[in-house]
């Protein structure tokens, strides 16, 4: 089923595909009167002997009209372009035709008569008003293209009240002067089709678009047209049945008006039905609109319970990180302050050094306990959508970098992986450092998991407008392209290397970065190792104070 939109674009078309359909009939219409000029076929310039016939200016007249119809219903801008030229074209002639029955008329009919006749006034004036509605066409303001319509509409009256005038023999209407010039029958009826083809150029616009609307009231105006010539079929069919026949006429305008009513009631009954149709499929839409809409009530309502969940399972989850804060770290300090005594006594005894060793995993197996509820903590103010709290103050790069590299450096020895540094020197940024340190200790430590042994691990240092750039390069396989867009999410690790931590550290450390406003991103080929970088923004140049012997110029 076509969408209304769908179906109004249809209708447009087929519009504009009759209007073109009409100006081609015209255009044929003209060159075959043309032509029975060039062979004197009485037949194709008269019709019918005794009435007029069309002069070839007329036949001239109709055919540059037709064929500016033609251009404007052209898609592209020269077409249309040309049909306006054609179009005032027309209308230059037609001025020219009217003009010679107001300046000096006789002096004008030893001309015409070379030429095969003159064209009537009605002819002239309607193929202007033609080609003035089409000239203003494309014009730009909605009172050009009132006029435009209304020149077309007048052109669509005028040739109709001709059509009928022939209907009912009136020679008052198509005959000029007496019986000397007039507007032929073909003539009429070229310009009734004329004019249609010309209100169809444009049916999104005024009456034809009312009647040409997908609506309901398109529908039933379209349906209702045929109505309109009823009472001029009826009077018609009446007249010629009178002037041939001698039947009683009370008799023939009863038969017509019976007629017209059953005309009429078929006519509407065809209304009513496609409106009902209309109305039946209208209700069906309201159904299918009500249903979706419980349906979306019910989606908002699972919504609604989910996320009341999800919030509950947030507290609880907060209330859970408050507990690990405060009852697992105070009990991990007074560990780590009880093993820290414990070896101090244990040095004081001969033999103490190997429960010196056993003290020692105590204090880093309750150091390990500490980072992981920092992480867990970080990773949940993260999730909550809060920024990690930073203490900045400018830091030298390449201390901070040693430093980080001393932290793995057992790791890397027992793994038979080298450590690099290339930090350019006196090279300052403004963060936090123990926060960076526990950024390069985490970069570092996955570099070094993933390396091979006899790989290398390097950390360079640059600067770059305004910011320090820091990278962590190493040897190892790669990270493959599908896996790289989803380092940094909370908990993803790799099939392959899920057993080797808990997922939250470069989640963490982007966190880390992103508060410092800087960025985290990685590069990485599988085959030719991975390179993580972060920026952090560089501290400004430290300046002496004034009131120091250092700040005196």
């Amino acid at each position: 089923m076509q969408t209304p939109d769908a179906r109004q674009q249809e209708l447009w078309r087929r519009a504009r595909r009759l209007s073109s359909a009409m100006a081609g009939l015209t255009l044929v219409l003209g060159a075959g009167v043309l032509l029975g000029w060039a062979v004197g076929s009485v037949t194709l310039t008269r019709l019918v002997p005794g009435l007029p016939q069309m002069v070839p200016l007329t036949a001239l007249g109709l055919m540059l009209i037709a064929c500016a119809e033609l251009a404007l219903g052209g898609g592209r801008a020269a077409s249309r372009r040309l049909g306006r030229v054609l179009a005032l074209v027309g209308v230059l002639l037609s001025v020219l035709m009217l003009s010679t029955y107001v300046w000096e008329p006789s002096r004008w009919d030893a001309l015409f008569q070379q030429l095969d006749g003159r064209t009537s006034p009605q002819s002239a004036s309607m193929l202007l008003m033609l080609g003035l509605a089409l000239a203003l066409r494309d014009a730009e303001g909605r009172r050009a293209r009132r006029l435009s319509q209304a020149l077309a509409l007048g052109t669509l009256f005028l040739s109709f009240s001709v059509l009928v005038a022939y209907s009912f023999q009136e020679p008052r209407i198509y005959w000029f002067a007496g019986k000397d010039i007039g507007i032929a029958l073909h003539t009429d009826v070229g310009l009734l089709l004329l004019s249609l083809g010309a209100l169809l150029l444009r049916p999104e616009d005024g009456v034809v678009g009312a009647f040409l609307h997908a609506g309901a009231g398109g529908i039933m105006a379209r349906r209702l047209l045929p109505a309109l010539l009823v009472p001029v079929m009826g009077g018609v069919a009446a007249h010629q049945t009178l002037r041939h026949t001698r039947m009683d006429p009370r008799m023939v305008w009863s038969l017509m008006e019976v007629a017209q009513a059953a005309v009429l009631t078929w006519v509407v009954w065809r209304a009513a039905t496609r409106l009902n149709a209309l109305h039946a499929e209208q209700l069906r839409a309201e159904e299918r609109t009500r249903e979706d809409a419980r349906a979306q009530r019910r989606l908002a309502e699972e919504n609604a319970r989910l996320y009341a969940e999800a919030g509950e399972a947030a507290r609880a989850r907060e209330d859970v990180l408050a507990v690990v804060s405060h009852d697992l770290k105070n009990p991990l300090s007074t560990v780590r302050l009880g093993a820290g005594i414990l070896a101090r006594r244990l040095e004081a005894l001969p033999e103490g050094a190997a429960l010196q060793r056993q003290v020692a995993a105590i204090d880093r197996a309750a150091v390990h306990m500490q980072e992981l509820i920092t992480r867990l903590l970080d990773a949940a103010r993260l999730d909550a959508g809060q920024p990690l709290v930073m203490d900045r103050h400018p830091e030298a790069v390449e201390p901070l970098a040693v430093d980080a590299l001393a932290m793995v450096e057992p790791q890397a020895q027992g793994k038979g992986v080298h450590l690099r540094h290339q930090l350019a020197p006196e090279l300052s940024a403004s963060c936090d450092r123990p926060r960076i340190l526990q950024v390069l200790a985490n970069l570092l430590g996955n570099a070094v998991k993933f390396t091979p042994p006899g790989g290398t691990v390097t950390v360079t240092a640059t600067q770059d407008a305004g910011t320090v750039r820091v990278s962590v390069r190493d040897t190892g396989p790669g990270i493959p392209k599908a896996h790289q867009g989803r380092l940094f999410q909370r908990h993803w690790q790799a099939r392959d290397t899920a057993h080797q931590g808990s997922g939250l550290g470069l989640y963490i450390a982007c966190g880390i970065i992103t508060a410092h406003g800087g960025r985290l991103w990685v590069d990485s080929d599988e085959g030719a190792g991975t390179t993580f970088t972060f920026t952090l923004p560089e501290s400004p140049p430290s300046h002496p104070r004034l009131d120091t012997m250092e700040g005196e110029v």
